[in-house]
């Protein structure tokens, strides 16, 4: 498909497994301009070519209940496509699952897409915290901490309720000089709200693009920079009082040995990123950890568990 000057593309994509992957897959290799569909978009106005794919086989589901996104790009849609069916392709042959998203797009008139993107990042209140693309102003309520976070090429704005509850369950707790690690870092959001609570802060990501944003995030926030590394908890040199993880529930189950190494007797534990449908799973798996809190945000949920021995 050909693009004029006239013309862009918006892409609708709805990840049915492994979303947050499917998006940091997206953002680094295809287009950093993605943002989450607050409204769930309806297909009546997309067009979709059925000669390159098989339209009904992305959209199987009789209901929307999928996160849905928006990619502005001017890139050719179907070569975008093609990209995600060889990722998601290649995530169910190693993961020996079935991976597959919904797919569409619609033709839109050219204008300034990419001023149209930032100024759709709207600012988010989350407990007291004020979080803003640095392009918006400050809020005027001066008892809201001002975070700054870029969503460009890292997952991790506020807006989503797994970050939302972290953030949430941090805010209530005395992070005054405590250790804690973040894990999966992303946008480096969480530690920087730990940093401002008086946390000492180290964050790991096992994507180098993720350390860079966070980095590039804590220096927006005139935070000092953080220890860090590209890797996961398993490199980690210290103990610590708190750990925050928010990523797949099937990872955090998999590091649940790490753990239980690396946060000290009664030590806090926060993981998000967990569906309802794996809550009891991952309650299973920790059940040797004290319960403290769960939060639930429609079809996601976040636990506040301590460290028993």
């Amino acid at each position: 498909m050909k693009n004029n000057n006239d013309q862009y593309f918006e892409i609708l994509l709805e990840p049915y497994e492994l979303q947050e992957i499917f998006l940091d897959f997206i953002s680094c290799n295809i287009q950093p301009c993605i943002e989450e569909v607050q409204t769930p978009y309806h297909l009546d106005g997309y067009h979709c070519d059925l000669s390159s794919f098989d339209f009904m086989r992305f959209f199987p589901q009789e209901e929307q209940k999928y996160s849905q996104f928006i990619i502005r790009t001017l890139k050719d849609p179907n070569l975008i496509l093609d990209e995600l069916v060889e990722y998601a392709g290649l995530l169910s042959s190693r993961l020996d699952m079935k991976v597959d998203f919904g797919f569409g797009y619609r033709v839109c008139q050219n204008k300034d897409w990419i001023e149209a993107y930032k100024q759709s990042v709207l600012p988010v209140c989350v407990g007291g915290f004020y979080i803003r693309p640095s392009w918006h102003p400050k809020s005027q309520n001066m008892d809201l901490k001002d975070l700054m976070i870029d969503p460009a090429l890292a997952f991790g704005s506020g807006h989503h309720a797994t970050t939302s509850m972290c953030l949430e369950l941090l805010e209530e707790m005395d992070l005054e000089k405590k250790r804690l690690l973040d894990v999966g870092c992303g946008s480096g959001i969480l530690s920087i709200a730990a940093t401002m609570l008086g946390a000492n802060v180290e964050i790991c990501d096992t994507d180098s693009l993720a350390i860079e944003e966070s980095l590039k995030n804590f220096k927006l926030n005139h935070q000092p920079s953080p220890i860090s590394w590209v890797g996961s908890i398993a490199l980690a040199q210290n103990t610590y009082d708190v750990i925050v993880a928010n990523i797949l529930a099937s990872i955090l189950g998999m590091l649940k040995g790490d753990f239980d190494r690396k946060l000290r007797e009664n030590g806090t534990l926060i993981l998000s990123g967990i569906l309802e449908e794996y809550k009891e799973e991952i309650l299973r798996r920790f059940a040797d950890y004290e319960v403290v809190k769960i939060l639930a945000k429609g079809e996601w949920i976040a636990l506040k568990l301590v460290k028993l021995k």
